[in-house]
């Protein structure tokens, strides 16, 4: 396995489906090295901490090759 980029962000609000909901969903690459903490990566934060981050869920890893479909089904949104 290659790691291609690292990746964190914060939770914001955003509209979906109406409504205003939090979510931590829309992260960008790091440009340096960052430390892997206990409970997540320097700089990026969860919004729901139930089911994301913490100790068994600090990392998540996703295929490059699934970045094709999600270009396809959301052509207006840059995805790195």
């Amino acid at each position: 396995m290659k790691v291609l980029s690292v990746n964190v962000g914060v939770p914001m609000k955003v509209l979906f489906n109406g409504q205003t909901v939090t979510t931590a969903i829309f992260k960008n690459p790091v440009k340096a090295p960052i430390k892997l903490r206990k409970l997540n990566l320097d700089g990026d934060r969860q919004a729901d901490l139930t089911v994301h981050g913490g100790v068994d869920k600090a990392v998540y890893s996703y295929p490059a090759e699934h970045y094709g479909y999600w270009r396809k089904e959301f052509p207006d949104m840059e995805i790195v």
